[in-house]
């Protein structure tokens, strides 16, 4: 689909855009969070919904690039522990 049939379709109100974020920690292991109602997954990681994060794009170019973003919330996520943080 091109970028104009893209926005076309979402300009319908048939289909939502949503942010998904992949943590990888040191050792490889790859983590996915999405601010969706559902979880998703696509390119091997399932994006868990309801993590408490969603995000906002601070600035924009042409297109549906994003120069910067960031994300807002509190990670909440069982299979993140604090001694995965603090291993890195």
């Amino acid at each position: 689909m091109s970028e104009a049939g893209l926005f076309a379709h979402l300009g319908t109100g048939a289909s939502h855009v949503c942010q998904c974020w992949s943590i990888t920690r040191d050792d490889g292991v790859t983590f996915g969070f999405t601010d969706h109602d559902r979880p998703l997954a696509f390119d091997g990681i399932t994006f868990l919904a309801d993590s408490g994060l969603s995000a906002r794009a601070l600035a924009a170019s042409s297109g549906l690039a994003v120069d910067n973003s960031e994300a807002v919330g509190l990670l909440q996520a069982d299979v993140i522990t604090a001694e995965d943080i603090r291993a890195g």
